[in-house]
């Protein structure tokens, strides 16, 4: 009865497997061959791999120990939890999903390894294990003897030249560690009397390893050195190049005249100092940018093609999806384009972008956007937005061109950077010949000039502002909050005056007609008909309004002429005249009618229906509050901020909206251009103002304010003139955004006065000689590791 717990259909025949592994190896074969002979994929390679991997039982015994689900795992308990490291791996050579499973069922099968998951549409495999029982090499060879790669990382820093800086540090540092020895041996000489043979019988072993050390451990720094003076852009390298290497060159002269002034010891740890403290850099570094990495790795490399040829679907690059093509979405996976769910449901976890752990249910007719995970169900959609048009790589572009900024204070950095290098130099040059013409002997002078060319650190200076730049965006990322200009978490704690719009933006956007009232001669259903036919195909709230109230009753659109779109309303031509749809002014012009006033109780807005300036019809619209928007107003008003609603609705409906979230000052009927010259007329006054629209209509104020946000509404991302794009699409967001830019523009400050302090202070300690090289060496190290560990403290929070 076992084997009727494994079935696959392939074709027209179902086929039954003792286990799970057996019928992943047969669906891997399956994708790999598409004709499969069944009497012989036992005999494949890939069969006793998994077999040797523990993947597919080898004995009667051991299948009698699979649940249906595969291998049983024991949960880890608390306090092993506690213990547990994680690891991420990109996999290379997966074929399938089948892949995904057996990569994770072996790996799982590892001795303190738990919580494996191998995910074929990202390539990537992530999990726990216990250092104590396993290492991440271990890891690794698991998955290699399966016949699959581990791919290089692709933020340059992976982990084969990680591991080879790793082995330079070790290295040089043992042999830096025997120079200082030997050294201090030499040095007695200065107390004693140490014979000529007794000084080459020190030294020679000196020379070698230190210049070993110069040779191997600071290779790939004299490289940097040279390349960054070729092309005129030098950096920290050439002053430890010019440090490390003068005090090389100074002592290989000494040591051929037989002098005891040699500083071999001074240039080997000056290199390795270096080499530890960019090491350090690099590890910390890359926990800052872990989260930005995670984000940048939800894009899928493959997704599942589906049409009724292919129930199942199948997989191909993710680049050959095409919009209109069907595909295929199952649990664990991530939805590689935006569309439409054309059969199916289930829910999804949209986190990753909008920053919202509540899963959201979709069912057939509804909008399915990239990046989003499927936890439950089954979805087959068709592809609107595909690749970089899609919302995830529209979101990935933002942040990269983000990250790629230059702000006020980067700008500055980067000028004093440019002449900073020069500068040190020749201060080190001076401050040598200063010392020497001063009476002071000429070693003590060049360690003067060493000490200055170590002690100064460009590299604090270069790195404050980007890493925590890195660090912000990711964060706010993680929140659900896209950043497309960096100076908004500057310009966020200047703000003053935040001025809501209304419609799209506090309230959700998704009007529907609750009713209408046409004029005396004129029938509902002749109203309605022109009213669609003006709004038909137009991408706009009050559009998709009344086409879903005509679908609803019934009435088919009446054909109009020459439609043009305007500020207020859209027009056309039609047998009686022209017709217009929109605000009052614009439809019915001087028309003296009387508008209908609000209901009591509801954010109802209208619109006219109006032809050769003569009424036709009201309709009257209602729409909901978004949730939170009473309390970000009270927040931003605690804070000191004053709020403003605007909207191109009436000023009934606008005051009505104003008065259910507690804002006092409420501007209704105007156009886009007006909204734009209410943030002037703000900003005249002295006034720092936040603009939050919807991005699209509300283009000039937002591009007017000094801080524009845009909330999030479905459009295409490109169409945004803000800074600040809310992804949840809720201003109630931005009490997270707040809190969060001041954190981060804190940081930066605190970097910046860090760093510049730093060479305020240490280089006239230098030039006075109260330092040597190496306690400077390990000071210029230390200032570096202190701005990173600010802006890892950033990270943790």
């Amino acid at each position: 009865m076992r084997s009727n717990a494994f079935t696959a259909d392939y074709g027209e025949r179902t086929y039954r497997y003792c286990c799970a592994g057996c019928r992943m190896v047969f669906a891997m074969l399956m994708e790999a061959t598409e004709s499969p002979d069944p009497n012989r994929f036992k005999q494949s390679e890939l069969y006793r791999r998994c077999v040797a991997a523990g993947v597919v039982p080898a004995s009667a015994a051991e299948l009698a120990g699979l649940s249906a689900d595969g291998p049983a795992r024991a949960a880890p308990a608390p306090d092993e939890a506690a213990h547990l490291l994680p690891f991420e791996e990109q996999i290379s050579g997966m074929w399938c999903p089948a892949c995904a499973w057996v990569i994770a069922a072996a790996v799982g099968r590892l001795t303190g390894v738990a919580g494996v998951r191998c995910d074929f549409s990202t390539d990537r495999m992530r999990g726990s294990y216990d250092p104590v029982r396993t290492t991440p090499q271990e890891i690794r060879r698991a998955v290699q003897a399966l016949g699959y790669g581990i791919a290089a990382e692709t933020d340059g820093e992976g982990r084969g030249p990680w591991r080879r800086e790793f082995v330079r540090l070790i290295v040089s540092a043992l042999l830096s560690v025997n120079v200082m020895m030997l050294s201090w041996a030499l040095y007695s000489g200065f107390f004693t009397t140490l014979g000529s043979e007794g000084i080459g019988f020190i030294s020679w072993p000196i020379v070698v390893m230190a210049t070993a050390v110069m040779a191997y451990g600071g290779g790939p720094l004299l490289r940097k050195a040279w390349s960054g003076l070729r092309h005129g852009a030098p950096g920290m390298e050439l002053l430890i190049a010019l440090g490390a290497g003068s005090a090389y060159l100074y002592s290989l002269v000494n040591w051929q005249r037989g002098s005891l002034h040699l500083y071999f010891d001074t240039a080997a740890m000056l290199v390795t100092l270096l080499l530890l403290g960019k090491w350090l850099e690099a590890r910390a570094k890359e926990r800052v940018r872990r989260d930005l990495e995670g984000f940048l790795a939800l894009r899928p490399t493959k997704v599942r093609i589906w049409n009724q040829a292919l129930p199942q679907g199948r997989y191909a690059a993710a680049e050959q999806l095409m919009a209109g093509d069907c595909f295929l979405v199952v649990p664990d996976e991530v939805v590689p384009a935006d569309g439409r769910v054309v059969a199916g449901g289930g829910r999804v976890d949209a986190s990753a972008v909008t920053g919202e752990p509540r899963p959201v249910a979709l069912g057939v007719g509804d909008s399915l956007v990239s990046g989003c995970r499927l936890i439950e169900g089954r979805i087959v959609a068709r592809a609107e937005r595909v690749g970089a048009e899609a919302l995830l790589g529209r979101m990935i572009d933002v942040v990269t061109a983000c990250l790629s900024q230059k702000g006020k204070w980067e700008s500055r950095t980067d000028r004093i950077l440019r002449w900073f290098v020069p500068l040190i130099a020749l201060l080190a040059l001076a401050t040598g010949l200063l010392a020497w013409a001063f009476g002071l002997a000429p070693e003590q002078a060049l360690v003067r000039a060493v000490t200055v060319l170590v002690i100064a650190c460009p590299c604090a200076l270069g790195i404050a502002i980007p890493l925590a730049r890195v660090a912000g965006v990711a964060g706010a990322g993680r929140q659900g909050l896209l950043v497309r200009d960096f100076a908004a978490f500057e310009q966020a704690g200047r703000i003053d005056t935040l001025i809501l719009d209304k419609t799209g933006t506090v309230t959700h956007g998704r009007w529907r007609v609750t009713r209408m009232a046409v004029a005396s001669g004129i029938s509902a259903e002749q109203a309605l008909a022109l009213a669609c036919g003006l709004e038909e195909g137009i991408d706009h709230t009050v559009a998709r309004a009344i086409d879903a109230y005509g679908r609803a009753q019934g009435v088919a659109p009446r054909p109009v002429t020459q439609r043009e779109a305007h500020p207020e309303g859209i027009a056309g031509c039609i047998q009686e005249g022209m017709a217009r749809i929109g605000t009052r002014r614009f439809a019915a012009g001087n028309d003296d009618t009387e508008s209908m006033p609000p209901e009591e109780g509801s954010a109802q807005s209208e619109v006219l229906l109006g032809v050769d300036g003569r009424p036709w019809a009201r309709f009257y619209f209602g729409d909901s509050l978004r949730d939170g928007m009473r309390d970000l107003v009270a927040a931003l008003e605690a804070a000191g901020k004053s709020v403003l609603l605007v909207s191109g609705d009436t000023q009934a409906a606008t005051r009505h909206v104003a008065t259910a979230i507690g804002v006092r000052q409420a501007h209704g009927d105007l156009l886009p251009q007006a909204k734009a010259d209410r943030v002037r007329r703000l900003q005249t006054e002295g006034r720092r103002v936040a603009m939050v629209g919807d991005g699209i209509n509300d283009a000039p104020a937002l591009a007017q304010a000094d801080l524009g946000v845009a909330v999030y509404n479905g459009t295409a991302l490109a169409q945004h003139a803000a800074a600040l794009t809310l992804m949840a699409g809720n201003p109630a967001q931005l009490q997270r955004f707040f809190p969060w830019a001041a954190r981060v523009e804190r940081t930066v400050r605190q970097n910046l006065w860090c760093a510049l302090g730093y060479n305020m202070i240490s280089l006239p300690i230098a030039m006075a000689g109260l330092l040597t090289p190496l306690v400077a060496a390990a000071a210029m190290l230390l200032s570096s590791l202190t701005v990173i560990g600010n802006t890892f403290r950033l990270v943790r929070r």
